[in-house]
């Protein structure tokens, strides 16, 4: 009831090789490149390489300038899904979808256009892999005699061939299309490349610092976006603009330094959800970790209590999905050794 796999199974064969190589320039100057090679039945082969640079400013302190590609085929549901949601079918976009549906004597028109008084046909042929081209720019080092270790990056990258979903009509009758099939046609969710590039950027900042006493902080800060997504695009894009993290903990203390803990915080920012089953704007979610250690020495094991979203705040992280409420354990560790 899932895919278009009715009248006989769907067989997908894939190979893929990668080869990786590294050398150090001079003593602060290190190169690494590395390509990748995969083929999929249904896709031209691709080939993705990739080059880091990573100099050392001063003894544990290092910048890092990358240059990625990477590439994605289309999933096997973007391929083959064939499921009827009762208001419209989702379809995927291999080839043998047009001649199913009879794409090419009844066409389908973009929904959004549709309802806006515009006819604007929906072409079909076989989906490319996406691909995206993108560089990073880091800095990593230790600071305060080493009890501080900060990491920054920044990155910006193109999208090309941007995998993703648009709504089409298609007429019941095979007539002439016209504004109200918008609401009474043939719906479709169909699988498409996005004609322009797609760009993406981001950044993240990170620190730990190492108190007295085997006492730690960390946070860190992130972000992440996309831009220039065509209107009625569903791009999928389910990543918070900004998301963030805090903990406070000790390794050992106490008698012996027996004893330990860890309190982490968990922030992300809301967001509109896009699915192929349901969209919608998901909430901004935060949560506290948390957990107690004691070491047992005389039998070489540990016990430690503690709990994900410990205050029980429950929530979701995508539209249709179940509340997601606290977790309390107790776990046993023996070494063996």
């Amino acid at each position: 009831t899932l895919f278009a796999d009715s009248l006989k199974p769907i067989g997908i064969r894939e190979i893929g090789i990668y080869i990786q190589a590294s050398r150090d320039i001079t003593s602060n100057l290190k190169l690494t490149a590395s390509g990748r090679y995969d083929k999929n039945q249904y896709f031209k082969g691709r080939f993705t390489p990739r080059l880091t640079a990573v100099y050392k400013v001063a003894p544990n302190n290092n910048i890092r300038l990358s240059y990625q590609t990477a590439y994605r085929f289309p999933s096997n549901q973007m391929q083959w899904i064939n499921l009827d949601l009762n208001s419209y079918r989702l379809i995927g976009g291999n080839e043998g979808f047009t001649q199913l549906y009879h794409f090419d004597t009844n066409p389908a028109y973009d929904r959004d256009s549709l309802v806006n008084g515009k006819t604007i046909k929906q072409g079909f042929g076989q989906l490319k892999p996406e691909s995206i081209s993108s560089f990073e720019l880091g800095y990593k080092g230790l600071l305060a005699q080493g009890k501080l270790l900060i990491d920054l990056y920044g990155y910006y990258g193109q999208f090309t061939n941007f995998l993703a979903r648009r709504v089409v009509v298609q007429s019941k009758t095979g007539a002439a299309i016209t504004p109200a099939d918008a609401f009474t046609g043939n719906i479709y969710s169909v699988p498409v490349n996005s004609d322009g590039k797609i760009t993406t950027y981001g950044w993240g900042l990170g620190f730990d610092y190492r108190l007295p006493l085997n006492f730690t902080i960390s946070a860190n800060f992130a972000s992440d976006n996309l831009k220039d997504v065509p209107a009625g695009l569903i791009a999928s894009y389910n990543t918070p603009k900004y998301k963030a993290n805090a903990s406070f903990a000790n390794t050992g203390f106490g008698k012996a330094k027996r004893y330990g803990f860890a309190i982490n915080y968990r922030w992300q920012d809301k967001f509109y959800f896009e699915g192929d089953l349901a969209n919608g704007n998901l909430p901004a979610v935060q949560t506290l970790d948390a957990q107690v250690s004691a070491k047992l020495p005389k039998t070489k094991s540990i016990v430690k209590i503690g709990a994900t979203n410990l205050l029980n705040q429950y929530y979701y992280n995508a539209i249709g999905n179940s509340n997601i409420g606290g977790l309390y354990y107790i776990s046993f560790g023996y070494n063996l050794y």
